[in-house]
């Protein structure tokens, strides 16, 4: 089960950041001779949006108030007994409000958290979260590969969703869960080839570190550069521990991707 994160001041502090950052670029590289590039007007909006999906379903998409040019886009999918506004909002945190995190809604768990009934089900609200996000805010997301975040039973039944569509994610993040995944060679083989050449395993106890580093060795046989991240204390959850490690091991891990040439974390 995943801490509720919700942390609205910290969150509009995190989207004034980068665009003060942003603004401080665009007068360097003009100073510096450079060409500047097309700009887009500073995204307008709330840090939480809702998305409607096909046949009544929901997501929630974190954007990146004041970007003015494309963005990245990450879909983060929970856990069993959680909810699609916590996961994006720790994501969004842990990514420093940079990159677009659209985070689709299973199925009703109780009066307040969902779960998901099924890998089919995910990849079905996957794929239609996608094509939602990239309808709503067009130029502002940035064309390419996503990355795909998955927390506790979000990861266990990440599979097919990775394996479905080749070249539609080009990293994955796997917290607190996928252990058969990060064990399984040739599934591992079969994700290289599917497009995915690094992954993060991010864990909240100790226990999960040590099964990580022992996993490496079927990475590297696949082919896929593996980071490990995350805090031993932290627990089962996307809590403030969880999301400082994850903001020191973001910038490494989108090292070279598209669209992320100017995030540094």
């Amino acid at each position: 089960m995943q801490v509720r994160t919700t942390w609205l001041s910290a969150a509009f502090l995190l989207a004034l950041t980068r665009a003060r950052a942003d603004d401080h670029r665009v007068t360097r590289d003009a100073h510096a001779g450079a060409a500047p590039e097309a700009r887009l007007a500073p995204l307008a909006g709330a840090w939480l949006e809702p998305l409607q999906l096909p046949n009544g379903k929901l997501a929630y998409v974190a954007p990146p108030i004041g970007a003015r040019e494309p963005r990245p886009l990450l879909v983060a999918v929970h856990g069993a007994g959680d909810r699609a506004e916590w996961a994006c909002g720790g994501w969004r945190l842990a990514t420093n409000a940079y990159a677009f995190v659209v985070c689709p809604q299973g199925l009703k768990f109780d009066s307040t958290r969902f779960a998901w009934d099924s890998a089919r089900t995910i990849e079905r609200s996957v794929r239609e979260a996608l094509l939602a996000v990239r309808s709503r805010y067009a130029e502002y997301v940035a064309p390419g590969p996503v990355i795909y975040l998955g927390f506790s039973q979000g990861a266990t039944l990440a599979g097919p969703t990775l394996l479905a569509e080749p070249q539609r994610f080009s990293a994955a993040a796997l917290a607190e869960g996928g252990y058969a995944l990060s064990g399984d060679r040739a599934f591992l083989r079969q994700l290289r080839d599917a497009g995915t050449t690094r992954v993060m395993l991010v864990c909240g106890t100790a226990g999960c570190f040590r099964n990580a580093a022992l996993d490496k060795k079927n990475f590297d046989r696949a082919g896929i550069e593996l980071f490990i991240s995350g805090d031993a204390h932290a627990g089962h959850n996307l809590n403030r521990e969880m999301q400082t490690a994850l903001r020191k091991s973001f910038p490494a891990f989108v090292s070279g991707l598209p669209a992320w040439r100017d995030f540094s974390g």
